[in-house]
């Protein structure tokens, strides 16, 4: 069991856990059954970007996506990244290196892999296992940005300009042609 399950979903920034919803400002504990997102996405060591996500606001993003997104998202998680087998993972009791010690999608080892993003529930402050905690590789990402509808991409960035800061051109540190993991 991993000393403590949570440093893969604290803040890079801070080293601490993350405090708020990046959207809508709100404390992720102010209601201790909300579970939240934590999205983190790597260069090699470097993260260079994260943010977390209440549950409630990370739904009416997804609303806000195409039919066909969506339905293209769940078909991807649901065949190649096999989120149903995942299970197979609280073998290993809580903890979180096995569920992203490689790509749900293809395999790679994350220890291999050039970019990749890690994705993870928590609950006040417990991870929720099953079927997150999850690693995506750069090249998996890069699938899923192309199933994507032009409406979700453009709802998908106007959350990042949004939300995030950074010179022109920032994008080209991120792991999928200019837009970070979505999660």
């Amino acid at each position: 069991m991993d000393p403590d399950p949570h440093p893969y979903f604290h803040s890079e920034e801070t080293g601490a856990p993350f405090r708020d919803c990046i959207s809508c400002g709100l404390s992720l504990t102010h209601d201790p059954g909300q579970p939240y997102l934590v999205a983190k996405s790597y260069r090699g060591q470097e993260c260079i970007f994260e943010y977390a996500i209440c549950e409630d606001c990370r739904a009416n993003l997804a609303s806000e996506f195409s039919n066909e997104s969506q339905e293209a998202l769940t078909s991807y998680f649901m065949q190649k990244a096999k989120l149903l087998d995942r299970s197979r993972f609280l073998d290993f009791g809580e903890s979180i290196e096995p569920w992203i010690r490689e790509c749900a999608g293809c395999g790679t080892l994350r220890s291999e892999a050039a970019t990749y993003s890690l994705g993870g529930i928590l609950q006040g402050t417990s991870v929720v296992f099953d079927p997150y905690p999850i690693c995506l590789c750069g090249k998996c990402e890069e699938e899923i940005q192309a199933l994507l509808s032009l409406k979700t991409q453009g709802i998908w960035d106007d959350f990042v300009e949004t939300h995030f800061d950074g010179p022109p051109g920032y994008t080209e540190d991120f792991p999928t042609r200019g837009r970070p993991a979505l999660l």
